[in-house]
């Protein structure tokens, strides 16, 4: 954060100096016209001259020097930004990472590789991202981890791998409507805000929301753990409904029904005993992120 001394010119104006930097990066001079937003709370939001778009286009040259791990991150990180388009060199023969990238750039929704070459793949992106939509994104992420806990409940009626399989295949479902979740938030707060949009408020919501689908991610995440660590004492039921409830109150807001929702699950996380077993442990992980998702929304509402 910077500090600016505002200053008196003429008979009736202030004025305060801005950022040299800022000026140079956004390729601005004497004399331009730049817009102020006033926001709600106050403050002053200061726009370039231009919208500043991510680039289309984004290179990236992997390199043996690089973990395969890191070129499945730098791809994630490429579409979470929102870049249209990756073009992925492959500097040496590394027919492995080549095999990691294809299979992570066809988990990334609205992403078709349009070109495979020995040293290079290029990914381009068919989504249209202005159509995406938090609260639809949102409610898929929600009905993934209802399907996985109510798999949870056919497995203490059920030993079938079949089940255990089809709950690895949501988690992976769950981590592509995750990524689509960044990407579409970041591609938000990077859009020029408007005095119709309420920037400060709207971009704090994005933000919170941002914490709440990486806790569902981790949610779903340790719902796949106890499956392959099956232990029959875990409150399936209860899980489904404290799920729903903390999910639904994203748009609710009602604080009493928040309040009462986090009371019960500190008081149940007291009770675990999570050093039982590696499904008991996650059971006590997904009630703290549940806690943490309540109290995301919280702080939503009172901003």
């Amino acid at each position: 954060m910077e500090f600016r001394k505002i200053q008196f010119t003429g008979r009736s104006s202030y004025i305060i100096s801005l950022p040299k930097r800022w000026i140079q990066e956004n390729k601005l001079k004497q004399g331009d016209v730049i817009p102020l937003v006033m926001n709600p709370d106050g403050s002053i939001t200061v726009l370039p001259k231009e919208p500043k778009d991510v680039s289309e286009t984004k290179k990236l040259e992997i390199s043996s020097t690089y973990s395969p791990d890191m070129a499945v991150r730098l791809v994630i990180s490429a579409y979470i930004q929102g870049y249209d388009i990756f073009d992925i060199q492959l500097l040496d023969e590394l027919p492995q990472y080549k095999i990691k990238i294809r299979k992570t750039v066809q988990l990334l929704p609205g992403m078709e590789i349009i070109a495979d070459e020995p040293n290079r793949i290029v990914a381009k992106s068919l989504l249209a991202d202005d159509e995406v939509n938090i609260d639809e994104i949102l409610g898929r992420l929600k009905s993934i981890v209802l399907s996985m806990l109510e798999d949870l409940e056919l497995m203490k009626q059920l030993e079938d791998k079949a089940v255990s399989r089809d709950i690895h295949d949501l988690e992976n479902e769950l981590d592509r409507f995750y990524f689509l979740a960044l990407r579409a938030v970041n591609k938000l707060l990077s859009h020029r805000p408007t005095k119709e949009t309420m920037p400060v408020k709207k971009s704090f919501d994005l933000l919170g929301m941002l914490f709440i689908v990486r806790n569902i991610e981790r949610i779903g995440d340790h719902i796949y753990k106890i499956s392959q660590n099956f232990d029959g004492d875990i409150e399936v039921e209860y899980l489904k409904g404290a799920f729903s409830e903390i999910i639904k109150q994203i748009k609710i807001r009602d604080l009493k029904k928040i309040d009462d929702i986090m009371y019960d699950l500190k008081e149940r996380i007291k009770r675990i005993d999570y050093k039982k077993s590696i499904a008991m442990d996650s059971y006590r992980r997904i009630l703290e992120y549940l806690e943490n998702i309540g109290e995301t929304i919280i702080n939503m509402a009172m901003g």
